[in-house]
C-alpha cells in the first residue's frame, strides 16, 4: 500500500476509483486489507474510495502514548488533507463509526455525510456503565485461547450469523486471514480496544448536523464490550439531528462481509441521495 506522511506519521492507504469520495474507516484493530473486495469494487466503480491502516495496524506503524478514537479521526482527516481530498462520505464500521463521529465533530467541513455502521456513542445509560479499559471477558478469552484463536472465534461469532458461517466457512476464513496477515501486535490491538472503550460522544451528537445514516444488522444483538449495537444504534438515531435508520435484515455485526452486494447498494443509494 502507498504511504503518506501525516503530521510526521506514515499512514498506509489505498485510493481507488474516481468520483465523490467515500472514506471507509475500519473497526477495532482492523487494517484496511480487511475491507471485502466485492464491497470496495462496487463502490469504486462510481466513487473514489479511500481505505487505510489505522496506526499500529497493517503497514502503519504504532507509536508511543495512548490511542484514542479522536486521534484516529485526526489521522484520517490528515490523510485526506495530504491527498488533497474534498469533503467525503465517511463510512465507519464499529469502532470506525466512533472515529467517524469525531471526524464530523472536529472537522464538519470535511464530512459530506456519515454512515454510522454497527456502532455507538459510548456510555449513554448510568445503569449500564462502559468499561473504560480492557473488558474482563476479552482479557480472559485472550489469556485462555491466545490471540489468533480469540480473533477467529470472535469474528465467526459476532460478524456472521451462525447459519451463514456454517454455510459459507470460506467467507469467515477470508476475513480471519485478512485480519491475521495484517494484524496489529497484541499490544497495539489492546490499545485499540482501550481506545474504543474510552470513546464518548453521547453528549455531543446534537452537534453532528450533516446527514447521517444509522445502519445496523437486525441480528446485531450480542453484548459487546460497549454494550449492544442494536440499542446503541437506536440511541444514535434518536439524538442525531439529521439521521435516517436502516436495518440490514438477516445480518449480525459484519453485514459488509456477509452481504457485500446489498451493503454496496445501500451505500451507493445513500451517496447518490446526499
Amino acid at each position: 500500500m502507498p504511504i503518506a506522511v501525516v503530521n510526521g506519521r506514515p499512514i498506509a492507504h489505498e485510493l481507488r476509483g474516481k468520483g465523490i469520495q467515500i472514506v471507509l474507516v475500519a473497526g477495532t484493530g482492523y487494517p484496511g486489507a480487511t475491507w471485502y473486495p466485492a464491497l470496495v469494487d462496487r463502490l469504486a466503480a462510481r466513487h473514489a474510495v479511500l481505505t487505510f491502516d489505522h496506526r499500529g495496524t497493517g503497514d502503519t506503524p504504532g507509536g508511543a502514548g495512548s490511542y484514542s478514537t479522536r486521534g484516529f479521526a485526526a489521522d484520517a482527516i490528515g490523510l485526506m488533507d495530504v491527498l488533497d481530498l474534498p469533503a467525503a462520505h465517511v463510512v465507519g464500521h464499529s469502532m470506525g463509526g466512533r472515529v467517524a463521529q469525531w471526524m464530523g465533530l472536529d472537522h464538519p467541513d470535511r464530512v459530506r455525510s456519515l454512515v454510522l455502521a454497527a456502532t455507538g456513542p459510548g456510555q449513554f445509560r448510568d445503569d449500564r456503565p462502559v468499561t473504560r479499559g480492557i473488558p474482563v471477558h476479552t482479557a480472559l478469552d485472550l489469556i485462555e485461547h491466545g490471540y489468533e484463536a480469540y480473533m477467529r472465534a470472535h469474528i465467526e461469532a459476532t460478524f456472521f450469523t451462525p447459519e451463514f458461517a456454517a454455510a459459507h466457512p470460506d467467507r469467515v476464513a477470508w476475513l480471519v486471514r485478512a485480519f491475521w496477515e495484517h494484524r496489529p501486535s497484541l499490544e497495539d490491538y489492546l490499545r485499540h480496544v482501550v481506545a474504543r472503550q474510552q470513546h464518548q460522544t453521547a453528549d455531543r451528537l446534537g452537534e453532528l448536523a450533516m446527514p447521517a445514516l444509522v445502519l445496523v444488522g437486525d441480528r446485531d444483538t450480542h453484548v459487546a464490550g460497549t454494550g449492544v449495537h442494536w440499542e446503541q444504534s437506536a440511541y444514535l438515531l434518536e439524538h442525531l439531528p439529521n439521521a435516517e435508520f436502516r436495518a440490514v435484515e438477516g445480518a449480525a455485526h459484519g453485514y459488509f462481509w456477509q452481504l457485500p452486494d446489498l451493503s454496496a447498494e445501500i451505500l451507493l443509494e445513500w451517496a447518490a441521495a446526499h
